[in-house]
C-alpha cells in the first residue's frame, strides 16, 4: 500500500478525536442528569451511583481485552465498535422504565468507551512518533474533555427543554453516526504492516512481563492518583455536591463544570510540552500538582459550613490540574513499553484511574446513605447535604493520596535501574 499524506494522516487523526470527544460526553452525560435520575427513578445515594459506578466498572474490566484486541485488530475497528455500542446503551437509557434497564444501559455505554480512548492512542502512534506523538497524546487526550462541556451545556440545555427521552435519543444517534463513520474513514496507519502480535497466550505471556515492570507500574499508579479526583466530581458527584450541599445556582454548577474542562485543556497544552521536551521534570512536576490537589480536598473538607468562592475556585483550579496530569502515565509507557505491546499495556495502565474513581463514587454513596439515615433525616437535612458530602468525601485524599505515594516507590525504582542501564 502507499503511504498515505500528512494531510490525510492529520484527518484520520482528527476522526479519531471527534470519536474520543464523543465518547467522554455520553460517558459524562449521568453526571448531568444525576438529580433528574434521582426523581425519575427514586433512588438513593447508593443506587444512583451505581449509575455510574456498574459503568465504570465494565470499562475498567474491559481494558485489558480492549488491549489485547487493539494489538491485533488495530485501532479503526475498535473505535467503530466503541461508538456504536455507546449508541446502543444510550438508546436503552432513553426508554428505560426502571433504574435496573437504566445501569444495564450505561454498562453498555461504559464497555463501547473502553473502546475509544487507548484506541485513540495507538491511532496516534501509528501515525506518529517521537515528540510529536507524545504531544499529540497529551493534547489530545486533555482535549478530548470538551466532551464534558458538551454534556455540560447542550446536552443540559437539552435535557431540560426536551426531556430525558429526547435528549438521550439525540446522544445516542450522534455517537451511531460517529461509529459508522469511523468504520468508513480511519486507517490504522499510513503503510499496511503486517503485525507479529503472535498468539493471545504469547500476548498474555508479554502483558504479565509488562505488568511487573516498575515503569508501567508507575504509570498505573500516575493514572490512579490523577485522573480519579476531576472524573469523580464530572461524572456523578458534582452537580449534587455544588448545587444542594455547596448551594450553587444551577448556572454556577455549570460554569464551575466548564471551568473543569477548560483548565484541564490548558494544563494539558503544558503537559504536552513538558513530556515532549523535559522528561526529566515529570516527577517534581506531578508531586507539585498531586500535592496541590490533596491541600485543596482537605482545606475543602475542613472549612466549616458552605466554602466561599474564593475556596471553590482553588479547589477546582488544583483539581481539574491533575486531569491532564494523567496523561503523563502514556508517555511513560511510550517511553518504555514496546509499541507492539502498547495497546495492552496502556490498557492495563488506563484501568487505574477508574479503579479509583468507581471505589470512591461508590463509597461516596454509601456515606451519604448510611449519614442520611443514621442523622441527618432526623434532623431535617436533605440527603445529598453538605454535612454528608463532607464525610463521604474523606475517601477521596485517602485514595489518591495512597496511589500517589506507591507512584513515587516505583518511579524510584525505575529511575534506578535506567541509572544503572537495566530495563525497568
Amino acid at each position: 500500500m502507499s503511504q498515505i499524506s500528512n494531510r490525510s494522516g492529520a484527518l484520520i487523526i482528527a476522526i479519531g478525536a471527534i470519536a474520543y470527544i464523543s465518547a467522554v460526553t455520553q460517558r459524562s452525560t449521568m453526571g448531568i442528569a444525576s438529580l433528574v435520575a434521582t426523581d425519575r427513578f427514586q433512588t438513593t445515594a447508593e443506587q444512583l451511583s451505581m449509575l455510574a459506578v456498574a459503568q465504570l466498572i465494565v470499562y475498567a474490566a474491559m481494558q485489558i481485552p480492549v488491549g489485547l484486541l487493539l494489538d491485533r485488530w488495530g485501532p479503526r475497528r475498535l473505535l467503530s465498535i466503541g461508538a456504536l455500542s455507546m449508541a446502543l446503551g444510550q438508546y436503552v437509557v432513553a426508554f428505560a422504565p426502571s433504574l435496573g434497564l437504566a445501569v444495564s444501559g450505561r454498562m453498555l455505554v461504559g464497555f463501547g468507551d473502553a473502546f475509544t480512548f487507548i484506541s485513540m492512542i495507538r491511532l496516534i502512534n501509528g501515525w506518529y512518533s517521537g515528540k510529536r506523538a507524545s504531544q499529540l497524546q497529551q493534547w489530545l487526550g486533555n482535549g478530548g474533555q470538551v466532551g464534558q462541556i458538551v454534556s455540560a451545556i447542550p446536552f443540559s440545555i437539552l435535557l431540560h427543554a426536551a426531556g430525558w427521552q429526547v435528549s438521550f435519543t439525540v446522544w445516542a444517534t450522534i455517537a451511531l453516526i460517529i461509529g459508522t463513520l469511523g468504520l468508513i474513514l480511519i486507517v490504522d496507519e499510513p503503510i499496511k504492516h503486517a503485525h507479529d502480535v503472535g498468539s493471545l497466550r504469547e500476548q498474555l505471556g508479554l502483558l504479565r512481563k509488562s505488568v511487573r515492570s516498575s515503569s508501567t507500574r508507575l504509570a498505573f499508579w500516575v493514572h490512579f492518583s490523577t485522573q480519579s479526583s476531576t472524573t469523580v466530581i464530572v461524572l456523578l458527584w458534582g452537580v449534587p455536591f455544588l448545587e444542594q450541599g455547596e448551594g450553587l445556582s444551577k448556572t454556577a454548577v455549570t460554569w464551575v463544570l466548564t471551568s473543569f474542562v477548560a483548565l484541564g485543556f490548558l494544563g494539558g497544552l503544558a503537559f504536552g510540552q513538558l513530556c515532549a521536551h523535559r522528561p526529566d521534570l515529570r516527577r517534581p512536576v506531578l508531586s507539585v500538582t498531586a500535592g496541590a490537589m490533596l491541600t485543596s480536598w482537605v482545606a475543602l473538607l475542613a472549612y466549616p459550613g458552605p466554602a466561599p468562592a474564593w475556596l471553590i475556585c482553588a479547589w477546582v483550579f488544583f483539581v481539574s490540574t491533575n486531569a491532564p496530569a494523567s496523561m503523563v502515565a502514556f508517555d511513560y509507557t511510550r517511553e518504555f513499553v514496546p509499541k507492539r505491546e502498547l495497546g495492552a499495556a496502556n490498557g492495563f495502565v488506563n484501568i487505574g484511574g477508574f479503579l479509583a474513581t468507581f471505589t470512591m463514587m461508590f463509597l461516596i454513596g454509601v456515606v451519604l446513605d448510611v449519614f442520611y439515615v443514621a442523622y441527618g433525616e432526623s434532623r431535617g437535612l436533605p440527603l445529598y447535604s453538605l454535612e454528608g458530602f463532607r464525610l463521604a468525601f474523606i475517601s477521596v485524599p485517602l485514595i489518591i493520596g495512597s496511589g500517589f505515594l506507591m507512584y513515587l516507590k516505583n518511579e524510584k525504582i525505575t529511575r534506578n535501574l535506567h541509572q544503572l542501564g537495566l530495563k525497568p
